[in-house]
């Protein structure tokens, strides 16, 4: 594989970043996974794809361009009550080593897509993946308006947070069934 993934450096802008907070801080569901053997201690909403998309449409086109120029999968395209998932990391949150690839009888989730929705400075909160028998930290997530799209099955994390307040938002592309 030529590429582990692929990066938009401060591809949303800061008031495209402001209007989808407002919207999400508006129109979503909290929840807060609190079971003791959760490995993620971020506080989570939901936000239907129909309530952002008019921010986020340009973004995730773009996604399904580099698919088809780089990686080839099958994708599926979003519909609008997909779900979307708006992640708040404050001080010592994390989500430790995990892969999003669900699999389900017709389907795969092929890319996980993580948007850095921030709006202030914060400090940890590293995004890394497993390749090689060892952790490599993706630095093209830690800007503000940043964009990262990797195959959803590499093991990944989120280390934690040491100060200020990390916000990224969630999206898979699933695809057909891989056989």
């Amino acid at each position: 594989m030529k590429y582990d993934y692929w990066h938009w450096s401060k591809h949303l802008s800061t008031k495209n970043i402001k209007a989808i907070n407002k919207k999400i801080k508006t129109d979503s569901i909290i929840r807060k996974d609190n079971s003791a053997n959760s490995t993620k201690t971020s506080k989570v909403k939901f936000i239907k794809y129909s309530i952002i998309k008019p921010y986020l449409q340009n973004c995730i086109e773009n996604c399904y361009k580099i698919n088809s120029q780089v990686f080839g999968y099958n994708l599926h395209y979003l519909n609008d009550d997909y779900i979307c998932l708006y992640n708040i990391y404050s001080k010592n949150s994390e989500y430790n080593w995990h892969i999003d690839a669900t699999r389900t009888d017709e389907e795969d989730v092929k890319f996980t897509i993580l948007i850095n929705l921030s709006e202030k400075k914060y400090k940890g909160g590293e995004l890394q993946y497993w390749v090689n028998e060892k952790p490599h930290t993706i630095k093209e997530l830690s800007h503000s308006g940043d964009i990262v799209m990797f195959r959803s099955f590499f093991l990944h994390k989120v280390t934690p947070i040491i100060s200020g307040e990390r916000i990224t938002l969630s999206l898979f592309l699933t695809g057909p069934k891989f056989q």
